[in-house]
């Protein structure tokens, strides 16, 4: 039987993990981010071979990390974003800066034959990516997700407590202005690097949206899109196949 590989998204605020033999996801599950220590209970009984880690969590989350992987005794890979690999071509100015989960995101996307695409990342942050049909990353965006802006209305103002608003075409109440005004931001993010992707590429870009908030964003772009689940997770595969490739 073939080895199982053991892809580990560590973010903010959960922790995702997934099981891949044989050409598929043999088993996938997450887990709150402050209870990573617990990741080996959760992958037993299967014994992966290899592991790959995005941790864009923190220290403390790495070692908790680190401890619950050394249990499984399967080797472990801390992938650090570079300016070329994997077919990337990384434009960051300081390419080992870009964050582990946009690296991988950015890589499935190419492997996945999504490019030029804006590739977002949904969670406790948004982050907007431009990936040119060369296999360039081009830079991208960081924003507050909706959770984080809706705090900061909270704790930042006087006038605004009703945050369980809905979107409108024109909201006419406090509540209705706040959640219509995120989603609007977000998607204004969304389409300003979609635009600008547009005219360096000179074609209409996918959008691909993968994270806790990706459908409620995807609701409220202009274009095409598409909705990835664990695109993480797909990248740190595709990070490990390379790798196999390159090492034969």
């Amino acid at each position: 039987m073939s080895a199982i590989i053991l892809a580990v998204d560590a973010g903010n605020t959960r922790l995702k993990w997934g099981l891949w033999q044989a050409g598929a996801w043999r088993r996938k599950g997450a887990l709150p981010v402050g209870e990573a220590d617990r990741l080996d209970q959760a992958v037993l009984p299967e014994r992966p071979a290899r592991t790959l880690v995005s941790c864009v969590a923190g220290a403390d989350v790495r070692f908790a990390l680190d401890a619950a992987l050394a249990r499984l005794g399967a080797p472990v890979s801390w992938p650090v974003p570079a300016a070329e690999g994997f077919g990337l071509r990384n434009t960051y100015t300081e390419p080992e800066k870009l964050g582990t989960d946009r690296y991988a995101m950015l890589i499935a996307c190419l492997h996945l034959g999504y490019a030029p695409c804006v590739v977002v990342g949904a969670g406790t942050a948004v982050t907007v990516d431009a990936l040119d049909g060369q296999g360039r990353f081009l830079g991208g965006l960081i924003l507050p997700g909706p959770a984080l802006m809706r705090r900061a209305l909270a704790s930042g103002t006087a006038g605004v407590t009703q945050l369980t608003g809905r979107l409108q075409d024109f909201p006419r109440c406090t509540a209705d202005g706040v959640e219509t005004g995120i989603w609007r931001a977000l998607a204004g993010g969304v389409e300003a690097m979609r635009s600008r992707l547009a005219v360096q590429a000179g074609v209409a870009p996918l959008t691909v949206l993968s994270g806790g908030e990706a459908a409620g964003i995807a609701a409220v772009v202009a274009g095409p899109t598409r909705v990835k689940e664990d695109l993480v997770l797909e990248g740190l595969l595709w990070i490990a196949r390379c790798s196999d490739a390159q090492d034969r």
